[in-house]
């Protein structure tokens, strides 16, 4: 019985819930009326237009070249770049590149979705501007890179530079892969 009665608070509770909405409160003697305050909606600043995410162009397609694969739209840019680098030790990181909108000095995690994973890897902003750029490198042996491993798509959400739809392609893992097996990072410490 008590288990029911919990189910029941939980379900008024979450009933009782509603959506964030701003209010003020009006005085009703004010407006002439019987008297009180009630809740009432605010109107927002409709001079303010939403700031709307970047839209992926039509035709946009992976291309490996060397030690990268990017995607971009034929003749246009690379809107997403994945590159493999080295240090002076050998260790091997992956450089992700995000080219969209971007505000001086911010930071932010891309997040990665596909091939049956969730990935959030830190990026920040290389060259600030409407044409801006992103950029962050991942050593290849973290495990969170793994989203890019199969053949499937891969969407990429960066806050505020909307989403792009990777479609199925082999190049990440397959850039990853051989990422991976140049990588000549020194074993840790015992």
């Amino acid at each position: 019985m008590r288990g029911r009665n919990l189910h029941i608070v939980l379900f008024a509770m979450l009933a009782a819930c509603t959506q964030s909405q701003s209010r003020e409160l009006v005085d009703t003697n004010a407006a002439g009326g019987a008297g009180g305050t009630y809740p009432a909606r605010m109107a927002l600043d409709a001079s303010l237009p939403p700031e709307q995410a970047p839209v992926q162009p039509e035709g946009a397609a992976w291309a490996a070249d060397g030690s990268a694969v990017s995607f971009a739209a034929p003749g246009q840019a690379a809107l997403l770049t994945l590159a493999c680098t080295h240090d002076t030790a050998g260790t091997a990181s992956l450089v992700i590149t995000r080219r969209t909108r971007a505000a001086d000095g911010a930071k932010a995690f891309l997040a990665l979705i596909g091939n049956g994973r969730i990935a959030r890897l830190p990026i920040d902003v290389a060259r600030p501007g409407e044409a801006g750029e992103w950029r962050g490198a991942i050593p290849v042996a973290d495990a969170r890179l793994d989203v890019l491993k199969g053949s499937n798509r891969i969407e990429a959400t960066l806050p505020g530079g909307g989403t792009l739809q990777l479609p199925a392609s082999g190049e990440p893992g397959r850039l990853l892969a051989a990422c991976r097996a140049s990588d000549r990072a020194p074993a840790p410490a015992v």
